[in-house]
């Protein structure tokens, strides 16, 4: 199995998963070949598609973490808490659809808790970017899903790493009474940027009030920009002050961000979020993602610096950033025969690393 981006893709390859849509709808079966018009019905949705290759027939795949359908679940459940969050209840009515989309998103999240808790592989950073969704829904979603694998290798209890992955998946939710004019614009003025900071007050003063929720999850959304050496906003507080669940956020929100709009390769995040440490990010916790996830998952098409173009068919824990790589074009760009297919290790070839990954680079179109 192989995983391309969707502007990669060829008639002829084979889906070797089935594709659905943003509401969890099967789209394309597993065994599709695919053609001109399924390439295109699929591209304004879809970012990347796994198809069968004979190249990494003789590879153990790597699996999604939770199962897309419950991952396209906690997303919708996470748009019907913001929007009833975002308006206030006029009758009875109203009140019990806030109460069951609260309940709906804890039970739903629990079983994402569960999944993450009692899986034995890295986490699958790729897994976690391949539908077009709302941007601001899937990057709490994926804050989430980050900060629950970080607090997982520092040993936090699971009903620990629920209220954790709650904090992150509301981290953001202050930012929904500022104007969306404010939320689209790249270049803030100083008045601007004093505006946007006001979201982790008024996150904070949202869920706080939300008696279905833990406090700490308000405490998430009020220190997740605060610095390890005190230069964060709003309050200015320096590392123990800071709580470990708002410090896990912070580390997990801004790598979500390098990864979704600034199309970073993993590894490229990671030495970003490395240049901050002591400054904005608790080391420990950075070294705890870094042993979570699986930064290039077995199956993600790489081209390397030499231009060789190939399949990632093995992992190196201790240096992820290096895995081992089938080369299936060489460095002139020619297609090879399967008997000329040959393997990296870029843990022992240090002449050569990786510059694109199809799941991250392609994505910059869509962003």
């Amino acid at each position: 199995m192989r995983l391309v981006s969707i502007n990669n893709c060829e008639t002829g390859m084979v889906l070797a998963k089935p594709i659905y849509n943003e509401d969890a709808r099967l789209l394309l079966n597993v065994g599709t070949v695919l053609t001109e018009a399924h390439i295109t019905r699929i591209k304004k949705r879809i970012s990347f598609i796994y198809v069968k290759s004979e190249m990494t027939d003789d590879i153990v795949q790597v699996n999604d973490d939770i199962p897309f359908e419950l991952r396209t679940k906690t997303i919708s459940t996470i748009s019907n808490v913001f929007s009833t969050m975002t308006s206030k209840p006029v009758n009875k009515v109203a009140i019990t659809n806030r109460l069951n989309n609260f309940r709906n998103l804890k039970d739903t999240f629990s079983k994402v808790v569960h999944e993450l808790q009692n899986s034995s592989d890295h986490l699958n950073l790729i897994s976690h970017l391949q539908i077009n969704n709302d941007f601001m829904f899937e990057h709490s979603l994926n804050t989430s899903l980050y900060s629950i694998s970080i607090g997982r290798a520092l040993g936090i209890p699971e009903n620990s790493l629920h209220i954790l992955g709650l904090g992150a998946l509301f981290h953001d939710i202050g930012k929904l009474q500022l104007p969306n004019s404010l939320l689209t614009k790249t270049n803030l003025s100083e008045e601007e940027k004093q505006m946007m900071r006001l979201h982790t007050e008024i996150g904070f003063e949202m869920l706080r009030k939300e008696s279905e929720l833990h406090l700490l999850v308000a405490h998430c959304a009020f220190q997740h920009h605060e610095h390890v050496d005190g230069s964060g906003y709003p309050r200015g507080l320096k590392k123990d002050d800071i709580h470990l669940f708002a410090r896990i956020v912070a580390v997990a929100e801004k790598f979500d961000q390098l990864i979704r709009q600034k199309s970073m390769l993993p590894h490229e995040a990671i030495e970003v979020l490395y240049g901050y440490c002591y400054i904005r990010y608790d080391i420990d916790i950075i070294e705890a993602f870094k042993k979570a996830v699986a930064i290039f998952p077995i199956g993600v098409t790489v081209t390397l610096s030499t231009g060789e173009r190939g399949v990632v068919i093995g992992y190196n824990p201790k240096y992820p950033q290096r895995p081992k790589v089938r080369i299936f074009k060489d460095k002139e760009g020619k297609k090879l025969a399967i008997s000329e297919f040959y393997d990296i290790d870029l843990l022992t070839d240090l002449t050569a690393m990786i510059v694109k990954c199809d799941a991250i680079i392609e994505r910059k179109a869509t962003v």
